[in-house]
């Protein structure tokens, strides 16, 4: 990702997508290391072996990708076929604080994992060839059980900080409904949010959400709750909370067809932040301002 904030070129290659998935492996690693010391500082000995075991299992991924590219390619994968930006860790700025509790810790470690899954359907869907695009969503999947797993360890700490309302959806109609509802919602809240942009004088970060609200949907009539955004920051975390909510149904759907709908949806919300790439931080997709 460009310092910019612009999304760059997509990714052409196998060889480059595998060099980007063992970087991406790598880091997610190194990060997970660096929980696990710091919560063993906090003297939480259980979380910090469980970051060390997380740890082992992300670099085992970035052998097991180094080897597929020797089976592919007939070689390791090449770091400077990387021209991504990989995304920063998990959120220094708010884990800056004198302690991290374990539930914080197990959230910025999902939201690693939604960052490559998210960096993987964007993949897939601007994939121009078959085997780049089936490359693409088999490492979007595995991403999403690695955020599986991590949810399993974060409801374990539910109790330690704030409560997170998941939705459970029993039928594809079901969810169609709640996406709309949730697209008028957010639809009325980018609007809201362009309309004061634009009196703020920030008339490029206004045009995106505009374009948002749009794609959202425009109609926000039958919009019964409207989030309430007092920056561009907040617009892109309502988007991040939308794939958050999808994410979370496909890891609880006992549905095939509901968990592919979800997976669709969210699919569609990494489209929309690719849209907003250029507005201030985009965390998902790892943009940042110039």
């Amino acid at each position: 990702m460009s310092r910019t904030g612009q999304l760059p070129a997509p990714v052409k290659s196998v060889d480059e997508l595998l060099a980007v998935a063992e970087a991406l492996e790598q880091e997610a690693a190194t990060r997970y290391r660096a929980l696990s010391a710091r919560m063993a500082r906090q003297g939480d000995t259980e979380m910090a072996a469980r970051f060390d075991f997380l740890a082992g299992i992300e670099e085992r991924h970035a052998t097991h990708v180094a080897d597929r590219g020797r089976t592919m390619l007939g070689h390791a994968p090449d770091p400077a076929c990387a021209r991504w930006e990989l995304p920063t860790g998990y959120d220094e700025e708010e884990a800056s604080g004198a302690s991290l509790s374990a539930y914080q810790a197990l959230a910025f470690a999902v939201r690693n994992e939604e960052r490559a899954f998210a960096f993987y359907t964007y993949v897939a869907a601007e994939a121009e060839h078959p085997d780049l695009r089936a490359l693409a969503e088999e490492l979007a999947r595995d991403e999403l059980e690695h955020a599986a797993l991590l949810r399993h360890c974060r409801r374990r700490a539910f109790h330690a900080d704030r409560p997170v309302f998941i939705e459970h959806v029993a039928s594809v109609d079901a969810l169609r409904i709640l996406a709309r509802r949730w697209d008028s919602e957010a639809s009325a809240a980018h609007a809201a949010l362009a309309k004061a942009l634009d009196e703020a004088g920030e008339s490029a970060d206004a045009e995106i959400f505009r374009r948002l609200a749009e794609q959202e949907g425009g109609d926000n009539a039958g919009a019964a709750t409207v989030p309430r955004l007092r920056s561009a920051a907040d617009g892109l975390r309502l988007l991040e909370e939308s794939f958050d909510r999808y994410a979370m149904i496909v890891e609880r759907a006992d549905d095939e067809r509901v968990v592919a709908e979800a997976q669709r949806l969210a699919g569609e919300i990494v489209g929309r932040l690719a849209l907003a790439g250029g507005a201030r931080s985009n965390t998902l997709l790892g943009a940042t301002s110039g």
